[in-house]
């Protein structure tokens, strides 16, 4: 394996294949974001107008989180044919959903039209939608890393894997303002429409991209695992664990910052046009963040940038929020863009070299997407509900929740990221070939990877 795995990859096909797996991504948070957006300002009196402002909101936020954990379906099912088949076809399937789907709510009749049957098919939509989108980041992340495995600047070009979310959240907040007018009537529906005109570049995007050296090497061998995602929840259920601790806190500032923002603002008396105007800016702080974020990790250590952006961002939270309980829109422009760049976007560029690093080829796709589809259940999906059910429309009163929220988190990822093995000094092909006979009690082998347990039958035939 070590052969294959040296296999040099010129700078001009890891470029092409960081450009195909961006607009990818690109387009999958577009039509992500969107949906947040909706949730947050047009849902709900559009699908659940029967219900108080406040029940109505949660529900709404209910439904959006809904997508998280059908996230981690996607993982599993996208990640099994990842690692199975092939990264390729797993990867341009899911892009096909994530868009037909976001089509079809911005299509679907409103409560007043059809009833109680428009919340449940907005349900089932979401649910479709986060399954395909739940295979993107394990195959992003694992090309990326693959291909750029002996690459003096790995960390660089794996970051670049979820480059694409803040670029598809400065579409969809682009979008948002532009329509703000209207948004919250049917402007919405335009804005999902949309997704029809970005998804074709993206799949022409995908349609060029092929495995690995070292996925095909394994295949060639007849080393793959025969069901990848259950097989890694049982061998590296541990990594896979922490790293949603971990990555979980920028999910959480993700969604907290750019989607339950939306209505706290509202609440303090900030328009939706402004608010448009100061996610859309934060969102330069999520590019410029995932794009230092694999420089300093090469510089300095994974663990210590990773410490840094959540202590800072943690940091940042009291103030930010007491800007927009007192409608300082330039502070809070300046703030949102800090958080944003250290808590989402450093986040975002560390997150797929944190995963990448922990797994084995054989189980890569399937482990690196079931963490951070675990991280965003345990961030986004759970964060926005609770802010809106503690707090209401009563951000006078309640606002500490935010930063208390903040804090909370950011004290799970740092215990979470005390047992993280460090991995900048890790080469890729080790972890296919370093035979783990044992798990110790520290959760890292003498090189400090992950150990993988095997089977004693397995152990005897070795």
């Amino acid at each position: 394996m070590k052969e294959q795995a040296h296999e040099h990859v010129d700078t001009k096909t890891i470029f092409l294949l960081a450009f195909s797996a961006t607009s990818g991504v690109l387009v999958e948070f577009y039509d992500f974001f969107i949906f947040g957006y909706a949730a947050a300002s047009a849902f709900p009196q559009t699908f659940f107008p029967n219900l108080s402002p406040t029940a109505a909101l949660v529900v709404s936020y209910v439904t959006f989180g809904a997508g998280f954990p059908a996230r981690l379906l996607g993982a599993f099912l996208f990640g099994h044919f990842g690692d199975r088949i092939g990264r390729k076809s797993s990867f341009l399937l899911n892009i096909l959903i994530v868009g037909a789907t976001t089509i079809l709510v911005g299509l679907l009749p409103g409560y007043d039209s059809i009833g109680v049957a428009a919340p449940i098919l907005l349900i089932l939509l979401r649910v479709i939608q986060g399954i395909g989108l739940g295979g993107e980041f394990g195959g992003a992340s694992s090309l990326l890393a693959e291909f750029g495995a002996k690459r003096k600047h790995r960390a660089f070009w794996v970051s670049l894997a979820n480059l694409g979310i803040p670029g598809g959240a400065m579409a969809a907040s682009a979008v948002l303002y532009f329509l703000s007018d209207s948004f919250a009537t049917g402007g919405w529906r335009i804005a999902m429409l949309l997704s029809a005109v970005v998804v074709i570049p993206g799949l022409l995007a995908r349609s060029r991209l092929g495995d690995s050296p070292l996925f095909e090497t394994l295949k060639e061998k007849e080393e793959l695992s025969k069901m990848p995602s259950i097989d890694v929840m049982r061998r590296h259920w541990r990594p896979i664990v922490l790293l949603a601790l971990v990555c979980g806190f920028q999910q959480m500032d993700g969604y907290v910052s750019g989607t339950y923002a939306i209505s706290f603002m509202k609440s303090a008396g900030i328009p939706l046009a402004t608010t448009a105007v100061i996610i859309f800016v934060a969102r330069i702080g999520d590019v410029l963040g995932v794009l230092i974020s694999g420089p300093a990790a090469d510089f300095m250590k994974r663990k210590q940038v990773t410490f840094l952006a959540i202590a800072v961002t943690a940091a940042l939270s009291y103030p930010y929020t007491l800007a927009i309980l007192h409608k300082q829109v330039e502070l809070t422009l300046v703030l949102q863009f800090l958080i944003t760049l250290t808590g989402v976007g450093v986040l975002h560029g560390l997150a797929p070299i944190l995963t990448s690093e922990a797994f084995p080829t054989k189980y890569r796709y399937s482990g690196a997407g079931i963490s951070y589809s675990l991280s965003a259940i345990f961030g986004g999906m759970c964060a926005p509900p609770l802010l809106a059910g503690l707090i209401g429309e009563n951000v006078a009163e309640k606002w500490f929740y935010v930063p208390v929220v903040y804090g909370l988190y950011a004290l799970v990822a740092f215990v979470a990221l005390y047992f993280v093995p460090e991995s900048r000094d890790l080469a890729l092909d080790d972890l296919d070939e370093t035979p783990a006979s044992e798990t110790p009690v520290s959760g890292t082998t003498a090189a400090g990877t992950w150990a993988e347990p095997i089977n004693p039958a397995e152990a005897r035939s070795r």
